[in-house]
């Protein structure tokens, strides 16, 4: 194992550790408080649970180098799997919106609103502190999977404080016209937070397909890769023709094209140039492979 899979395992352990924790303590809150919000925040965890299990168990594969009946290794199925995590996150949001609704045209419940906002508070301070932890690890290890967990840690010390405030706030309802709402706020902030949790798969399925179908990745991506090897090839008296950058779930394909300035091309000049990118590409993507292909012209008659 080498040290950025150890990393890799490290961030997705506390990850997998942390998240069962607080799915056992959100269920058991959820039913002792009746509260729609902290249950629709347990069954959002417990579905990534399902996810990060997986995640320890196929990421060894991902390791694996690639191979004459493996061009890209097992760089595809990271997309497919992260596709299928986003339809599953978003399946759970969708079901916990609908059935919040029920709730709401049924009448509503009437809470412990000061109970359910101490509850969060404490919640989005533990969140803060995985969060912190993981991206501790984060430094020394960028894969697509380690992002979206960070990124989901991130999003439920969000949704944890945005909890806490809206139910702390309510306290200071009860004497007010606004009290009408009570037995409707925590439906209303569950909606609000499933609707805020559906950006996060959407972009994850997205980035996903990308990768899943080879296309090149975005635009500012493929701009640095010329800037950092436009000058190392034209010192080398090169001219980069065209840019071939695929990504694949953790790993960039970088296929540079190019052409001499003159009749005369040696190895040996090519092989320092080859580091020299190689190097240069290194202080600014993580896991990449680069390939430089000369580009020959049909001679006309």
């Amino acid at each position: 194992m080498n040290e950025k899979q150890k990393y890799e395992k490290i961030i997705l352990s506390i990850s997998l550790y942390a998240g069962m924790v607080f799915v056992v303590v959100e269920l058991f809150m959820s039913l002792w408080s009746n509260s729609q919000a902290i249950l629709m925040d347990a069954v959002f965890d417990a579905a990534e649970l399902i996810v990060i299990g997986l995640s320890l168990f196929l990421t060894p594969l991902f390791y694996q180098p690639v191979s004459e009946k493996k061009p890209y290794g097992y760089s595809q199925f990271e997309s497919v799997f992260i596709i299928v995590k986003g339809f599953m996150l978003i399946s759970v949001t969708l079901g916990l919106i609908t059935n919040n609704i029920q709730i709401l045209l049924q009448g509503g419940r009437h809470l412990d609103h000061g109970l359910i906002s101490a509850f969060e508070f404490i919640l989005a301070f533990f969140s803060l502190l995985v969060f912190l932890l993981m991206c501790h690890f984060h430094k020394k290890v960028t894969t697509p999977t380690v992002e979206a967990e960070i990124y989901g840690w991130k999003v439920d010390f969000l949704c944890s404080i945005g909890i806490a405030a809206a139910f702390f706030a309510q306290i200071f309802l009860a004497d007010t016209p606004a009290k009408k709402i009570s037995p409707y706020f925590d439906q209303i902030v569950a909606i609000v937070i499933a609707l805020f949790m559906l950006p996060q798969p959407v972009k994850m399925i997205a980035d996903a397909f990308r990768s899943l179908f080879l296309f090149a990745p975005k635009a500012d991506v493929i701009q640095r890769v010329k800037e950092i090897s436009h000058q190392i090839l034209d010192d080398f008296q090169y001219t980069g023709t065209f840019y071939d950058v695929v990504l694949t779930g953790r790993r960039m394909w970088i296929s540079i094209y190019f052409k001499p300035k003159s009749d005369v091309v040696s190895m040996t000049l090519l092989h320092e140039m080859y580091d020299e990118i190689y190097a240069a590409l290194g202080q600014e993507f993580d896991d990449y492979s680069l390939e430089l292909v000369p580009e020959l012209e049909k001679e006309t008659a």
